[in-house]
Parts: structure tokens; C-alpha cells; sequence
């Protein structure tokens, strides 16, 4: 796997990274990780695949989606507010 070496990281960003680390009872190179994803995001075909799995299984759980109005008046009363 490669690694990634940061030198003369400012010390106010060590603090709130350090600080964000203990939050999520994560090692330093873990939150690290976590913060370069959520910045970088995903590569594009994982996003999908992510999202394609979330909703498979929120159909699994709880079964498709039932609306009680139409697409038109759902737009109608979107609109109106």
C-alpha cells in the first residue's frame, strides 16, 4: 500500500486533526485517511456502486417508497412555498 510523509505540518492543523482523532477514537493516519476521502470523495464508479448498494438495502429493509401525491403536485406545492 503507499504511504503518504507530511512535513512542516502547522501546528494548528496537527491540533484539530490530533483533536478530531480522539473524537472519533481513531489513530492520527486513520483520521488522516477519513478527512483525505471526504475531501478527495470517491472515485466515481465506487460512489455509484456505494449508493447502488445503500438502496438496495433500504429496499430490502423497508420496501419501495409509496407517495401519497402525484409528481405534479408534489412540484405544484414545492413550488407554492
Amino acid at each position: 500500500m503507499p504511504s503518504l510523509q507530511i512535513r512542516d505540518l502547522p501546528e494548528p492543523l496537527h491540533q484539530q486533526l490530533l483533536l478530531r482523532s480522539r473524537q472519533q477514537h481513531r489513530s492520527l493516519a486513520q483520521q488522516a485517511i477519513s478527512d483525505l476521502q471526504a475531501a478527495c470523495g470517491q472515485a466515481p464508479r465506487e460512489r455509484r456502486r456505494s449508493v447502488l448498494l445503500s438502496i438496495a438495502e433500504r429496499l430490502r429493509t423497508h420496501g419501495p417508497l409509496t407517495c401519497t401525491e402525484s409528481p405534479e403536485a408534489m412540484v405544484r406545492s414545492d413550488r407554492d412555498r
